[in-house]
This record gives C-alpha cells, sequence and structure tokens, in this order.
C-alpha cells in the first residue's frame, strides 16, 4: 500500500515538468480553485473565526460554520437580509454600524471595533470586527472578521485553570517527596544513635548528607513560585550550613569563602550539582584539616554563557603524596565522578597543594 503510494507521488502531474511548465500548471490549479465555489466555501468553512461577507447596502451575502455557531441562526436565516435590520445587536451599536459602513463604501476598511452581537437565545457576546473592502469583477463586497474575545477568554481561564491544578499536584507530590526523605532522614539519625562503630556511623553519615542534600533542594522547591528550578546560590549556602554543623558543631578554625552568582537552576542539574558540593566539601571538612590548625575552603560557582563553572578548593594537606585524585578509590569521589558523567560535565583536579577541583558544566 505504502509503495503505490509514493508510485503514485513520483508520477504527479508535475512530474518532469520543466519549470516554465511547472509555474503555468500552479496558475491553472489556483484559477480553477478560484473559479470553483465549493472549493472556496469549504476554505471559508474551516477558519476557525467567525467571518461574513455583506454588500454595500449592508446585505449579507455569504458567511462561514463558525459565524452561525457564534449566533445560533443558520444561513438561510441570514443570507439576503440586511444584517442591519437583522437585530443581532442593540440599536445604539447598529447606528455605529452605519457609519463604518459608510467607511467601507468609500473604500476603507475599519477595525478592530468592539461591538455587542445579540445571538438568537438573547445572550449578549462580546467581540471586535475587522472589515475589509473585496473587489471582485462585478461587485464591491466587504468581508468582516470576528474576534470573540469572550471565548478567547473563556478558554484562556480554562487553561489556566488546568495550569494552576496541574501545579498544585506537582506541589503537592514535590512535598510528599520531601516529607518521604525527611523521615528518611530521621530514621538515619536514630539508627546512627545506636552504631558503637565509628566507621559504620561514618559511613552512614555520609548517606545521610547525601539524602539531605536532595532534601534541601526539594525544600527549597517547594517555597519557590517556579515548578522546576529553584535560586541555585540559596541551595548552596544551605547544603554547606547543614554540612557546618554536622562536622563544627562550635566555632572552629575553618574559615569558609563562597562566591556564588544568583542563579535560577533547573532540578535535573542542580540536584547532582549539589551532591558534588556536598561530597567535596564534606571531605575537606573531614580530612583536609589537622586538629586545630586554622584552615579555608572555598566554593565558587560561575554562571557564564554556555557553561557552569564549579570550583571547589581547600588549603589543607591535600592527598598522599604521589596519589591522583582519580585513582581515589572512596564511594563519596566514585559518586562525584558518576555525578559528573551524568551531566555530561568535565572535572580538573590538583591535589599537590590542598586540594583544588574545576567543574565546567554545559548549559542545557
Amino acid at each position: 500500500m505504502q509503495e503505490d503510494y509514493y508510485s503514485e507521488v513520483n508520477h504527479s502531474i508535475f512530474n518532469n515538468l520543466p519549470q516554465k511548465e511547472r509555474l503555468l500548471k500552479l496558475d491553472e490549479i489556483r484559477e480553477e480553485i478560484r473559479n470553483s465555489p465549493s472549493i472556496l466555501n469549504t476554505i471559508l468553512d474551516q477558519i476557525p473565526s467567525p467571518l461574513y461577507i455583506y454588500d454595500f447596502k449592508g446585505n449579507l451575502i455569504d458567511c462561514n460554520n463558525s459565524f452561525e455557531e457564534l449566533l445560533g441562526y443558520k444561513k438561510e436565516d441570514l443570507l439576503g437580509k440586511n444584517w442591519l435590520g437583522l437585530k443581532i445587536m442593540p440599536l445604539i451599536q447598529r447606528s455605529r454600524a452605519k457609519i463604518i459602513l459608510g467607511k467601507n463604501v468609500q473604500g476603507l476598511s475599519s477595525g478592530p471595533d468592539e461591538y455587542e452581537f445579540i445571538t438568537r437565545k438573547g445572550k449578549l457576546v462580546h467581540v471586535e470586527v475587522k472589515t475589509s473592502v473585496l473587489n471582485t469583477d462585478n461587485y464591491k463586497l466587504i468581508l468582516a472578521s470576528v474576534n470573540d474575545y469572550e471565548r478567547h477568554i473563556a478558554r484562556e481561564n480554562v487553561l489556566k485553570s488546568k495550569h494552576e491544578s496541574t501545579e498544585e499536584l506537582i506541589g503537592v507530590i514535590y512535598r510528599q517527596i520531601e516529607k518521604n526523605l525527611q523521615i528518611v532522614s530521621s530514621l538515619m539519625n536514630l539508627q546512627k544513635s545506636y552504631m558503637e562503630n565509628n566507621k559504620d556511623a561514618e559511613l552512614l553519615q555520609d548517606t545521610h548528607n547525601r539524602v539531605k542534600s536532595i532534601r534541601k533542594a526539594y525544600e527549597k522547591l517547594h517555597h519557590s513560585h517556579k515548578l522546576t528550578s529553584i535560586n541555585f546560590s540559596e541551595y548552596v549556602k544551605s547544603i554547606i550550613s547543614g554540612l557546618l554543623s554536622t562536622y563544627y558543631p562550635e566555632p572552629g578554625n575553618i574559615a569558609l569563602n563562597l562566591e556564588l552568582d544568583d542563579v535560577l537552576m533547573e532540578m535535573d542539574t542542580a540536584i547532582p550539582l549539589g551532591m558534588i558540593i556536598s561530597e567535596l566539601v564534606s571531605n575537606s571538612f573531614r580530612h583536609a584539616f589537622m586538629p586545630q590548625v586554622p584552615g579555608e575552603i572555598k566554593v565558587i560557582f560561575q554562571d557564564i554563557p554556555e557553561k557552569y563553572v564549579l570550583k571547589v578548593s581547600d588549603n589543607g594537606k591535600g592527598f598522599p603524596k604521589g596519589s591522583k585524585f582519580d585513582d581515589i578509590q572512596s564511594l563519596g569521589l566514585q559518586l562525584v565522578k558518576s555525578l559528573v558523567n551524568q551531566m555530561d560535565a568535565t572535572m580538573h583536579s590538583n591535589v599537590s597543594s590542598g586540594t583544588n577541583i574545576l567543574i565546567e558544566v554545559p548549559r542545557k
């Protein structure tokens, strides 16, 4: 069946015709369309806006289906009658319509002008009407196009209502996710209090930090006016504030230096980037500094054309001599590498003097 269709297309009326003959053939078809009332009526009825045509005396010559639907009349009730005498608009507006008809007779277009149409059931419909003069071989006619803006407003209100309902539903889902993550976080805290093995407690704390970084994103989203994006700088500050209270509940010697561009970021980028910051900063808190030795952790986030740039560094002791960042097999750093790949980002590291990580994330 498909082959038969393409075979017919390949043997169309234009197949192998020279350019000049092809243009002549197109003109012939266009002329046939213009001279075919049935085709023109079909085109007229396919137009969604109400349209009607009248002569210089105000007699209705034709209208499309949308005009019938707007007023509730059939064509036979309207055509051939003077539309100013049909009482399809209030008396005071009929006087104004006569003035506009006078302009049309002079060859002038008009509108859009506001009117009230009266439907067959007596309902007032607020519309805008724009007119244009049509010149045929034998007649001068006027084409009136109607903008039923009440219907447009009603349609917009329906769409707005659906949008608000969708937003409300998504908000409920986000709040439920946030609550569920809070429950998981609380369970981890409870489990940690029963652990006697410090190593196990430390591993659980790492996982707890990851859950908290995700929960904070949904918490920010809950208070955001956007459905899918959050203020990334505020999100990062909340993550680091949580890490600081976990590892340094009392004021210590570690200085935090945050330089964060203010940007609204989509959740599918914000969450993995937030988790990366959580992993790198918590790693610096735990391993970079000797007890009682002053230190600095710096987080820089830049929003530049076509990409985000993240720099996380500390002036701590760095990695063991001779080791490379890519060779480190800890779960946290493996997670960082995985998230970098997930975002199609690039990562560069320097761990010879302190730890310096540079991550570039392409903008979507």
